[in-house]
């Protein structure tokens, strides 16, 4: 969560939205990470089963990051948070042009 807080900060003056699905935890369990790490961003809760968009995105292990293109293409998908920066900073730099 450290790594989604600074990346958040750091792209706030950008065109750059972190959304963040939850499933698998129970809802008193998301109601509280939400709370204890104090999300700033958008967070939607799916259940504890595999939810719609894990499985349109077919997600298969957690956390999985997907960043997504102006035009809703997948430019990455990942288990590593850190290793998307780069690929957040490219798209935001043509996004820019």
């Amino acid at each position: 969560m450290p790594h989604l807080k600074t990346l958040v900060e750091r792209h706030e003056n950008d065109p750059f939205a972190l959304i963040g699905i939850n499933t698998g935890d129970s809802p008193d369990a998301y109601q509280k990470g939400v709370k204890d790490f104090g999300l700033t961003w958008i967070s939607a809760y799916q259940g504890q089963a595999m939810s719609p968009i894990s499985d349109l995105y077919k997600v298969r292990g957690y956390p999985t990051y997907l960043v997504l293109d102006t035009d809703g293409t997948i430019a990455y998908r990942g288990h590593n948070g850190k290793a998307m920066d780069s690929v957040i900073a490219d798209l935001l730099a043509k996004a820019k042009k």
